[in-house]
């Protein structure tokens, strides 16, 4: 049985994974990390009987009750919620410069995408083999999860390791060959290709069971890698008459594919 969500404003927790390797249930307990304990308790100032929103990172919400030393949750109820897209989505991303990453993972999060693949390319500043290290993902993963529950998501997005264009492109292949069911786009510059909305709405007979998007750095793609793209089922589109940034790029591309989805609902 599953409940609506409540009106009443509840604070969102993002389990860890250990925490629902083994799936979910009305009256199991749930053993806090200090981490979670820490915020509950002492930033959040909760007490004993205090309630909260527990999210799986499978896309369930949990109404969770704490227990009385705050180092335990027992789920008492499975809420409702219908914030996601009807459509998975995937962005690879040419990384940007700087900490800009941050920017395209926060707000890819709030405007419904499901994985973010952050790519090397022949013009991003960062080249393949560069050594970038778990630790700039993880921080990527985290914002993740905390805008994930600041914008009322189901799930939250997963934030790959980077790898190289061509790597991505061979393993969105490899996923489904179908263009019909699973539409893969990349962002272009240049003219005489559709917009994206125009693109979406091509394939709008099919059920589609993903989506994926690319969009490049600053300077976009070369026109080696945009033969890659089409050699693997991508089709170059616009995304209108303004060339935009490496950071809005990919906030414009989610926007109109989210704006598309649901006008379908």
């Amino acid at each position: 049985m599953t409940q609506k969500t409540q009106k009443r404003r509840l604070q969102r927790v993002t389990l860890q994974p250990q925490q629902v390797e083994s799936g979910l249930g009305i009256s199991q307990a749930i053993a806090l990390t200090p981490e979670q304990r820490h915020y509950l308790g002492n930033v959040l100032r909760l007490e004993p009987n205090s309630e909260f929103i527990a999210l799986d990172r499978q896309g369930g919400w949990w109404l969770a009750q704490l227990t009385n030393n705050l180092d335990r949750a027992d789920i008492i109820a499975q809420l409702e919620n219908n914030s996601e897209l009807s459509v998975p989505i995937t962005l690879g991303i040419a990384m940007p410069k700087g900490n800009n990453m941050e920017s395209v993972v926060r707000q890819g999060t709030e405007l419904g995408v499901r994985q973010i693949v952050p790519l090397f390319s022949d013009r991003t500043v960062i080249k393949v083999g560069t050594d970038i290290g778990h630790q700039k993902r993880d921080r990527w993963q985290r914002i993740a999860e905390e805008t994930a529950e600041l914008s009322l998501r189901s799930h939250v997005p997963k934030i790959m390791i980077p790898m190289s264009f061509e790597q991505w492109l061979a393993q969105i292949t490899a996923i489904s060959p179908d263009r019909a069911k699973y539409p893969k786009y990349i962002c272009v510059t240049h003219s005489g290709v559709p917009h994206l909305w125009t693109g979406l709405q091509n394939n709008c007979g099919t059920a589609f069971s993903q989506i994926a998007i690319a969009t490049g750095c600053e300077g976009g793609w070369t026109e080696r890698e945009e033969a890659k793209a089409i050699a693997a089922g991508f089709e170059p589109v616009s995304l209108g008459d303004r060339v935009l940034s490496a950071i809005t790029a990919p906030v414009v591309a989610l926007s109109i594919i989210g704006a598309f989805l649901d006008s379908d609902r």
